[in-house]
């Protein structure tokens, strides 16, 4: 079984725990909890004194999960709960990894994986942070976290039950002939490592982990421009502090379902013979549907969970395009008539997400996926009365970045 320890005990000069302390709308233990999950822990430890606000909330997300999760106000439980062929991963005070470096160390340390991630004496983590990086000996440090058999464990026993489990556990990793790997060697600075020392420290960390998480933004698609833009406003300002992945993957798909409803709208107002107002409030249904995906991508590269199927909404797209489409045959056939060339609609919006898929430029592709854009031009089309003309440049233009792509090819 691979089992997770990490503690939540040391408190930053200020009082608060650095545990507890808050980035990007999370506390650092739950980032943590987050990193144990991501890394295939079954079993998570946490050593806490009380077990009180979102360290419970962080349970029972752990729980649902399947995972077994222990609060522990000591150590003495320990030798218990690791068993001698267990893997235990542990994680230092205040400390978050990056995870796609930690688990790429941890793959290339053999089965069963064991390793101290270790830093030099010189690197700027521990120039900057002297009192986090425990000295191991006379040019290393310890980098945070270590992979270590569950045999060792069992040696706590002996020790003083107000010793400091981790320093100890690193200790005897270090008897027990765990192999030391240097964690800077082909991994990221130490914008990397989170280090949870005081609020300060953890409020410059968020604006480095929001900044690498936000998608690249292109004005050529100004509803997804300003989603992103937005996306990262709310994560800086830290709008769902305390809140559980769960619960923000809640508010994600709530805000996707405020922006259909709004969609499904704009069809039933074009349908019965407002197709400008429809086609407006169809476009501010896109620009909630790209508020929500920009959201939980971000949330979900900050977390680093490639493989969040909630973050990458794969079925958001398909059903905005496809509620588009009714929207735009509805604004050209107000009040059910009988027009044929309203297809002109459903067309453009097909060659558009065609478009969107091709082979183009960033910017071009980016233009032809923004349909907030698109039926906002609509909008405006459908209101001076030239809907019907809008609808056939629409679609050609399409076509024409189409063909000449394919040229190109």
């Amino acid at each position: 079984m691979r089992i997770a320890l990490f503690a939540a005990l040391a408190r930053t000069p200020d009082g608060p725990l650095r545990a507890d302390l808050m980035l990007a709308g999370r506390s650092v233990l739950g980032w943590q909890v987050a990193w144990a999950k991501t890394l295939g822990a079954e079993r998570i430890l946490c050593l806490r004194d009380a077990a009180e606000g979102a360290v419970l909330e962080y349970q029972h997300e752990a729980e649902a999960a399947g995972i077994d999760f222990h609060l522990l106000k000591g150590f003495a439980a320990l030798p218990a709960l690791v068993k001698a062929n267990d893997d235990l991963l542990v994680l230092g005070d205040g400390i978050w990894p990056d995870i796609g470096h930690t688990r790429a160390l941890i793959a290339a340390s053999g089965v069963p994986p064991r390793l101290i991630a270790v830093l030099s004496g010189d690197h700027p983590l521990v120039r900057r942070h002297p009192e986090v990086f425990e000295r191991i000996d006379a040019e290393r440090h310890w980098a945070g976290f270590l992979v270590m058999p569950g045999a060792a464990v069992q040696k706590l026993a002996d020790f003083p039950a107000d010793s400091d489990a981790i320093s100890v556990l690193l200790r005897l990793a270090l008897q027990a002939g765990t192999p030391c790997r240097m964690a800077s060697e082909g991994g990221p600075g130490e914008e990397g490592w989170v280090v949870a020392d005081s609020a300060a420290t953890v409020a410059l960390h968020e604006q480095a982990v929001i900044a690498a998480a936000s998608a690249p933004v292109t004005w050529q698609a100004p509803t997804h421009a300003l989603a992103a833009r937005t996306a990262g406003a709310l994560a800086r300002r830290g709008r769902a502090q305390g809140r559980t992945q769960g619960r923000t993957q809640g508010a994600v798909l709530a805000a996707g379902a405020i922006g259909v409803a709004l969609l499904l709208a704009g069809a039933g107002l074009a349908a019965f013979g407002y197709p400008a107002i429809g086609l407006a409030a169809a476009a501010a249904g896109c620009a909630g549907a790209a508020l929500a995906h920009a959201c939980a991508q971000l949330a979900a590269r900050i977390a680093q969970q490639e493989n969040n199927d909630i973050a990458a909404l794969p079925w958001l797209g398909g059903l905005v395009d496809a509620i588009a489409a009714a929207v735009m045959f509805a604004a050209l056939a107000p009040g059910f008539a009988w027009a044929p060339l309203a297809v002109t609609g459903p067309l453009g919006i097909g060659l558009a997400r065609l478009a969107a898929q091709a082979s183009m430029p960033l910017g071009w592709r980016a233009f032809w996926g923004d349909r907030g854009a698109h039926l906002a031009l609509m909008s405006a089309a459908a209101a001076l009365r030239w809907l019907s003309e809008g609808a056939a440049l629409y679609a050609l233009a399409a076509l024409a970045g189409l063909l000449v792509q394919a040229r190109r090819v």
